[in-house]
């Protein structure tokens, strides 16, 4: 159970900065990875917004459509009747 040699384990100054610019690459990669998530967790949530809105939409529009031929045929029907009653 001899010692390491100690020179061994220290790399050439080159060896260094080469490790510590893979590092700082390594940490912008990841906040850039993280970045990205939010994003498309962003766009995925406005997406279903979106649905939504439209569906909403969608649901008003024919209410109001029917509301509307509702009053129009349901007064037409009223008129039709009061014609034919004798007074």
């Amino acid at each position: 159970m001899g010692k390491r040699d100690s020179s061994a384990q220290h790399c050439a100054p080159v060896d260094q900065y080469r490790k510590q610019i893979g590092k700082q690459d390594w940490k912008k990669s990841r906040k850039d990875v993280k970045l990205m998530k939010n994003r498309s967790e962003q766009d995925s949530q406005s997406t279903a917004q979106q649905i939504v809105l439209m569906l909403g939409v969608a649901i008003a529009v024919l209410s109001s459509l029917y509301v509307l031929l509702f009053w129009y045929l349901g007064a037409a029907s009223l008129d039709e009747v009061k014609e034919e009653r004798p007074v």
